[in-house]
């Protein structure tokens, strides 16, 4: 199923209208900023003489970024947890002939989507023994969890998975020729496709992220044995897009899908803070939405949606936890310029695992006014609280909440105004939603890995 094509048209001004909006904002923080020709004048060429001199001293990565990059790079490995250090699970892991790629999880940390999808699966691969996770260091791969009896590298033999389940269209030129070593034993190359966002729909990402992945997408996804995707939609997409643009694909190239968990096994050991407590503090009722600050996110709906609310006397709070992401400038001055900020609009930029425990299971419902996803992680977390969900109307949305969702149209903030005071002012109830735990994904995982069992192939799926 891909999105309605009446819809493209939509989506495409919607984002180009965010861009305008950022474009505007930069040009009054210039403003705001700017400094008279004489001192910036000298304050470049002090810049300049600064970068000239360090370079020549042999202390560039100072202002070029390569600290950050090699310090991340050597990011130290997690040690093994205790309740997997088993002599059975060891045994298992050294043995094991199927490899998970979680380096760009390692190296850069964080937890968004994809990272949370990488770190609970990672641990269930080792725990329930049908994979090893690696990572790449120095062009070799080492296993993910540091323990004196875990291989100290790994050498692909014949028969070989190797499955990049992280974001890793970033490291492409690593990858490449550990990916040539396992061709050279016949080995496969699973590759996950968390969703094909940067090719569809590219003023949602930065040019540089749609330069990589189209890269990435050209030189290895479409040279994957097998490609699993983390929900049908996105499979479907793929499917379409690769017919449309005529690409070819690998001879006998299978696909599949898998449903991603919704709880939170691997919890945060910090305290909720002070800013996710205050939140709770007040009888006033919140809806709350998760995910970073981007354009497709589409918060200036529902920030629409809530200042019709409050015009017509409607006493709800609208909770955001997201950092700020691309293209997010326009909004974030938007929010903290808002006659609300802080009493009835209420931004948690760095939450914590803890932080967002507690505002799921203290919230009216989830608001979720995204127009592209792959998956949407929010939304299944929810519900895995009871907490009832309302979402664009979109594919993968029904896919993943079915009935369980209220739907509302597709960037259409006064239909979603009164989707939320008509929820308002039902009674409070607990709406648990059917789904999978992280220990159910990592089985059904496992299962689409060892036993072959994707779902379609490349021709067998009309666009």
């Amino acid at each position: 199923m891909q999105q309605p094509i009446e819809h493209e048209s939509e989506v495409a001004l919607f984002l180009a209208s965010q861009i305008q909006l950022e474009n505007l904002e930069i040009q009054r923080r210039r403003m705001a900023d700017a400094l008279d020709p004489v001192t910036a004048f000298a304050y470049f060429k002090l810049r300049e003489l600064y970068w000239t001199v360090t370079k020549q001293l042999g202390l560039g990565h100072l202002h070029d970024g390569s600290s950050t990059q090699d310090r991340s790079r050597q990011r130290r490995r997690p040690l093994l947890p205790k309740e997997l250090a088993s002599d059975d699970t060891l045994a298992s892991a050294r043995s094991c002939r199927v490899f998970i790629d979680v380096t760009p999880t390692l190296r850069v940390g964080g937890k968004t989507g994809v990272q949370r999808v990488v770190r609970e699966i990672a641990k269930r691969s080792i725990r329930d023994r049908f994979a090893l996770p690696v990572v790449v260091e120095n062009g070799e791969l080492l296993p993910y969890y540091d323990h004196p009896l875990l291989p100290t590298s790994i050498t692909f033999r014949e028969g070989d998975k190797f499955m990049l389940l992280d974001a890793s269209w970033g490291m492409l030129s690593e990858h490449l020729p550990l990916i040539q070593r396992l061709t050279d034993v016949d080995g496969q190359l699973i590759t996950v496709l968390h969703d094909l966002i940067p090719l569809i729909h590219p003023l949602s990402v930065t040019p540089r992220m749609t330069e990589e992945f189209s890269e990435w997408f050209e030189k290895l996804v479409l040279k994957s044995d097998r490609i699993i995707c983390v929900s049908k939609s996105t499979a479907m997409n793929f499917v379409a897009y690769v017919a449309r643009k005529d690409l070819a694909t690998k001879p006998h190239l299978r696909i599949g899908w898998w449903r991603l968990g919704a709880d939170f096994d691997d919890k945060d050991d910090s305290e909720t803070s002070s800013e996710a407590k205050i939140v709770t503090t007040s009888e006033t009722p919140y809806f709350l939405s998760v995910g970073t600050l981007e354009p497709r996110k589409c918060y200036p709906i529902a920030l629409d949606a809530f200042e019709r609310l409050w015009s017509r006397g409607i006493d709800a709070r609208y909770v955001i936890i997201g950092r700020a992401g691309w293209q997010s400038e326009s909004l974030e001055h938007r929010i903290k310029q808002h006659c609300e900020f802080g009493r009835r609009l209420l931004w948690l930029d760095k939450a914590s695992d803890a932080d967002l425990h507690h505002c799921y299971a203290h919230a009216r419902a989830l608001v979720y006014p995204s127009m592209i996803e792959g998956f949407g992680l929010p939304l299944v977390e929810a519900g895995h609280y009871g907490v009832p969900v309302i979402a664009s109307d979109l594919p993968v949305f029904h896919e993943t909440g079915g009935d369980h969702v209220r739907y509302f149209n597709l960037l259409d903030s006064i239909d979603l105004a009164d989707k939320i005071e008509k929820l308002y002012r039902e009674p409070i109830e607990k709406e648990k939603m059917p789904v999978y735990s992280w220990d159910d994904s990592a089985r059904s995982l496992a299962h689409l890995i060892l036993n072959d069992a994707y779902q379609t192939d490349a021709e067998s799926v009309p666009s």
